[in-house]
């Protein structure tokens, strides 16, 4: 048996090519749109390489549809294959033209709302190429995966070479290369400033120009709830001591079980008492400040009625009672400890920056790290919007949600970008779209997130292609702007 495995296995070393890939140099080593990239190596002597690229990108989305176009798409000589893969959706068709649109690829979606369209040996020339199909599930977002891949030959010294235009490819993209078994990821890097350079720029003068910071406030209110500490009570007068700060005047209400409360301000101390109902009662604190900031907390405090009227301490609250008796206030007692050692954020959060931006932050939401989460919007230069969420590079588990209501424009494409300090670059991140036309993108990690808008040009020569049946049904998307890149193709 072990010597039948040994001669398959030696059978499968001369079925398969051997590459003796190495000393793979890419340059430029950060290339950013638009820019010339040269791969060069060494192989053996004439020989014949396999190589293959491939991207994920974010179509235009708009419920029920999706669609995408990549044009000036250079095909080198054969062999060669062009592959697209769609990820969460119902159909996927590929529609091409060259000269000329011809009847389009099409593929119904597996059970897993994953459809796939392919063609070898395409033949050499410059393509347009548009994308279309319904999304299986509008609360996730689509994904489409391009991969291309073609053969190059290294000469009798075994040196090989090769160049491609990363022309509007889009910004923060990340393109994985495979070279004869060798593999190379590649960030395509745009002109989107780093935070470190716009901070650097930071200026107070609302009269600044337009490489700076106005520096306005864009934060919502911090809302601190001193008391009450616990979530559970035998008691139903409890005593509250709410903090809330900002750097302008706030309005504050607070509410329980809906009906609003009354309260005493020392400094910025909000003070009173709180009479609980029977059971779960709702405690749910709003403050905006002029700029139409807002944040709001809701809590959850549950009143244990008792036949022991000397439990009773009318506008404290007791810490001691109860809990060897009551199985649910010393388990509340221990999640407590718990999430103040594992930081989890108890009650739901609604921060509101004006009328554009809500970030939702779940009841018990765990962060990686110490310290409160909170996002502000600063300004970055030819950015439409970017907010700034902390603790910076802390993991949020569940994700959070964030919500930007952007106009939609036809003539505009929408990018959603992440900083990675890491990389100490952009990267693109999907998003998706509400029924009321918001974006929606989830936040796994404090950092820098920017919205980006890019003007992008519609062919007038398309009245009578194909795609036209596209723009036709979504009404030229509608509220979602469309998607423009040269696909990087060896």
């Amino acid at each position: 048996m072990i010597k039948r495995l040994f001669l398959l296995f030696l059978a499968l070393l001369l079925i398969l090519p051997s590459y003796a890939v190495s000393d793979i140099q890419i340059t430029p080593e950060h290339p950013k749109v638009g820019d010339i990239v040269t791969i060069t190596g060494k192989a053996n002597p004439n020989e014949e390489i396999n190589c293959q690229a491939w991207f994920e990108v974010t179509p235009i989305i708009s419920p029920p549809y999706y669609g995408y176009i990549m044009k000036d798409v250079e095909i080198p000589t054969t062999p060669n294959n062009f592959k697209v893969i769609a990820e969460n959706v119902n159909d996927l068709s590929v529609y091409v033209k060259i000269g000329v649109w011809i009847p389009p690829k099409s593929a119904t979606a597996d059970t897993n709302g994953i459809a796939v369209v392919s063609q070898s040996n395409v033949p050499t020339g410059t393509y347009e190429i548009r994308i279309k199909g319904t999304i299986k599930d509008p609360s996730k977002p689509v994904k489409l995966k391009i991969i291309a891949s073609t053969t190059i030959k290294a000469d009798e010294n075994g040196y090989f070479k090769y160049s491609y235009r990363a022309n509007n490819i889009p910004e923060g993209t990340v393109v994985h290369l495979n070279i004869g078994g060798v593999s190379k990821d590649i960030l395509i890097e745009g002109n989107t400033p780093t935070p470190q350079i716009i901070e650097e720029n930071t200026t107070t003068n609302e009269n600044t120009t337009s490489n700076q910071i106005i520096n306005l406030d864009k934060e919502p209110p911090k809302i601190i709830i001193l008391s009450p500490i616990q979530r559970e009570f035998n008691q139903p007068n409890v005593t509250f001591d709410i903090v809330v700060e900002d750097n302008s005047p706030c309005f504050v209400a607070i509410y329980l079980n809906g009906e609003e409360i009354d309260y005493k301000i020392v400094n910025n101390h909000y003070t009173g008492t709180l009479y609980l109902k029977d059971g779960k009662n709702t405690l749910e604190i709003l403050a905006e400040d002029k700029y139409g900031n807002k944040n709001k907390k809701i809590i959850y405090l549950t009143y244990y009625k008792t036949n022991d009227e000397n439990s009773t301490n009318k506008g404290e609250i007791n810490t001691t009672t109860n809990t060897s008796k009551s199985p649910e206030n010393k388990a509340n007692i221990t999640k407590v400890k718990t999430a103040e050692e594992k930081n989890i954020i108890e009650g739901t959060i609604i921060k509101n920056i004006g009328k554009v931006a809500e970030l939702i932050i779940q009841d018990g939401t765990e962060v990686s790290t110490k310290g409160d989460i909170q996002i502000k919007e600063i300004a970055l230069p030819n950015i439409t919007l970017t907010y700034y969420i902390t603790p910076e590079d802390a993991e949020f588990k569940p994700p959070l949600t964030l919500k930007v209501k952007i106009k939609p424009s036809q003539n505009k494409e929408i990018k959603v970008l992440y900083y990675d300090s890491k990389l100490k670059s952009w990267k693109s991140i999907p998003y998706t779209v509400d029924g009321e036309g918001n974006i929606i993108i989830k936040i796994d990690r404090g950092g820098y997130y920017a919205i980006k808008e890019n003007q992008i040009e519609i062919d007038k020569n398309t009245t009578n292609s194909p795609f036209t049946q596209l723009i036709g049904i979504l009404k030229i998307i509608v509220s979602v702007v469309i998607n423009l890149i040269k696909s990087l193709v060896f």
